[in-house]
């Protein structure tokens, strides 16, 4: 079982040394504009599901 654990390990480091650090993919002022643009796009799309989708109460 030891040998089971450290080749996970392993690969968890080897993985996780393949995805960048949240400050190299962002600063501060890129981390606004993501946020705004996100919550932006999450706004609309809902706003549009609202509009097409219509729920129907399940007739027991």
């Amino acid at each position: 079982m030891p040998h089971n654990k450290d080749y996970n390990l392993k690969l968890v480091r080897k993985l996780y040394s393949y995805v960048p650090a949240f400050t190299d993919v962002f600063d501060e002022e890129s981390w606004y504009i993501f946020i705004s643009a996100f919550v932006g796009v999450t706004v609309i799309v809902f706003v549009l599901l609202a509009k097409f989708v219509k729920l129907k109460p399940v007739d027991w």
